[in-house]
């Protein structure tokens, strides 16, 4: 289990709206580039749409893809 990618798909869906519905929706498909273990991608399919939505909300603009910080 690798804790940094973990934190890489988590902050990507923090920062990247398009990624951030593409792994609820899927997030099997959506970390297909990612190297994630059956229990990882169990973990990240289980994560609540709402709070990672709100969490996102409260980063600055400059840190999302949306607001052109290039972070992703």
């Amino acid at each position: 289990m690798s804790m940094s990618t973990i934190q890489q798909v988590i902050g990507r869906a923090a920062t990247d709206p398009e990624f951030r519905e593409a792994l609820v929706a899927d997030a099997r498909a959506a970390c297909g580039e990612y190297d994630l273990t059956s229990d990882e991608l169990d973990a990240l399919e289980a994560l609540d749409h709402s709070s990672l939505a709100a969490f996102a909300g409260t980063l600055d603009e400059r840190l999302s893809k949306r607001g052109g910080g290039g972070f992703i």
